[in-house]
């Protein structure tokens, strides 16, 4: 049903509230705890938990693995994969990159705790070299922030350094799932950031189609599209 797709409202003029240069620090932050509290309970850390695993398969049980965790935010996604691979045995490594210094820092602070994690400022657009490769490459909730040029050339990068493969977690644009996160918003927040961009991002984000062409267009040779629940798209891209 096509008319329940709307038409990508991005607009590179007009960042989400959360990427404003002078947004206010306290709101950032308690923002940032909300987005924590969906990635838990809303299915975002299961749903790379639940294919990083076939990654960890292909790397032998005796090596360390090391994931390079894109647009981190405040990291809890590292945090969430240190202790998956704590609980089956596996040692690893976690290079967290995030260019927002309020970020950085709030990263830190919760990644204090975590001596597999290595928070480290970057613009993730820029990155390249030996030096940020990677067995694992992962990007969640970032590549709707960016326009479809820029996003092909951020999947390129993934898949360029990515020793195993790639993840690329993020929402899929639908005005049911638009809907559902202005309501979710509503009912658990008054943060200016949490109300304006849970729906916006959905508006920005990219449909499967759109994903997969994406992915062609960056040169994946191999790579595989999954729905999650709470309409989260999963791009995993193999080596």
């Amino acid at each position: 049903m096509r008319f329940l797709i709307p038409e990508r409202r991005f607009d590179p003029d007009v960042p989400e509230m959360m990427d404003l240069a002078n947004v206010d620090r306290t709101l950032l932050e308690e923002d940032l705890r909300n987005l924590r509290t969906i990635n838990r309970f809303l299915g975002g850390l299961a749903a790379v938990r639940k294919h990083i695993g076939v990654f960890f398969d292909r790397i032998p049980v005796d090596r360390e693995v090391h994931i390079l965790d894109l647009a981190s935010g405040s990291a809890d996604h590292p945090v969430g994969l240190v202790r998956f691979a704590r609980s089956i045995g596996r040692r690893v490594r976690v290079t967290a990159v995030d260019c927002n210094p309020t970020m950085i820092a709030v990263a830190r602070r919760l990644t204090a705790g975590f001596p597999e994690i290595h928070v480290r400022e970057g613009n993730i657009l820029q990155i390249q070299g030996a030096l940020w490769e990677a067995d694992i490459v992962l990007c969640s909730l970032a590549l709707h922030h960016f326009s479809a040029q820029d996003a092909v050339g951020l999947l390129s990068t993934m898949d360029r350094l990515s020793r195993v493969g790639f993840i690329v977690n993020d929402l899929n644009r639908h005005w049911i799932a638009a809907w559902c996160a202005w309501a979710y918003a509503h009912a658990t927040s008054r943060n200016p950031l949490t109300l304006h961009d849970t729906y916006v991002s959905v508006l920005r984000a990219f449909t499967p189609v759109e994903l997969a062409a994406m992915a062609e267009q960056a040169h994946v040779q191999r790579f595989h599209i999954f729905h999650e629940r709470m309409f989260r798209l999963i791009l995993v891209g193999e080596h």
